[in-house]
């Protein structure tokens, strides 16, 4: 079902088929700039997004978060194989019509010990890859949706692993329901996942291949749980 949400062509990842993936990514630049008439359901844009604010802006501790997850073994992770780093990000400064919120992120390495970082993660910063040609391109709206809705909102601790429950903490372990955030403030929940998935981008957390096909044409779960929304500082609201 997730699979058919997001195609609304045949896979388009095979890889025998690597020239359709810009029916997922939007091509970036101008020889290539109606290329988003091939996205799944979204309209070409002129130029690139640059009204979202910047990915991320360090502010103290930093470099910790950068990277964070790329040089581990992904697959690995999906399978619950790997139990650290973890990290509980707290909203410091948020709001539902806030574009760029503060983060503190506490990344644990082990049970006992953990480091900070703060820093700005804006909710519609641009997702960029290099594609197989060698060029960047851009997760398109479809994608981005389909990580802050299906992929955030399902994800699950697997049964058997430490949770807190419904209880959001700074760790070290997460909620039952990492990005699944209940508030009565219209937006916010929303507004947090789309910047929970800029840090998830920025860390290497989420990756492309988490948000496509593979070769068979289905779409693998994700089951990472190790990066959760741990809380909001009361202090930090803009929408008042």
């Amino acid at each position: 079902m997730a699979a058919a949400l997001l195609l609304a062509t045949p896979p388009a990842f095979a890889q025998d088929q690597p020239q359709k993936k810009p029916g997922f990514f939007r091509q970036l630049g101008e020889s290539l700039k109606d290329a988003g008439e091939r996205m799944v359901g979204a309209k070409p844009r002129s130029g690139t997004r640059t009204q979202g604010g910047p990915l991320y802006t360090p502010i103290s501790g930093a470099g910790k978060i950068v990277g964070l997850f790329k040089g581990e073994d992904h697959q690995a992770a999906q399978m619950g194989r790997l139990d650290w780093p973890r990290v509980a990000l707290t909203y410091k400064e948020w709001g539902a019509n806030l574009s760029c919120w503060t983060v503190e992120a506490r990344i644990w390495t082990s049970s006992t010990a953990s480091t900070t970082e703060t820093f700005q993660a804006c909710a519609d910063a641009p997702l960029t890859i290099k594609d197989d040609l060698g060029e960047e391109a851009e997760l398109n709206d479809n994608a981005r949706t389909k990580a802050t809705t299906d992929l955030m909102v399902g994800l699950r601790v697997r049964p058997g692993k430490p949770s807190t429950g419904d209880q959001r903490t700074t760790g070290p372990n997460p909620p039952r329901e990492p990005f699944s955030v209940i508030t009565s403030r219209d937006g916010v929940a929303e507004q947090a996942r789309k910047v929970a998935l800029s840090v998830a981008w920025v860390s290497g957390y989420l990756r492309a291949e988490d948000l496509y096909p593979g070769p068979s044409g289905i779409l693998t779960p994700f089951r990472d749980t190790r990066v959760w929304i741990g809380g909001f500082d009361p202090a930090g609201n803009r929408d008042k």
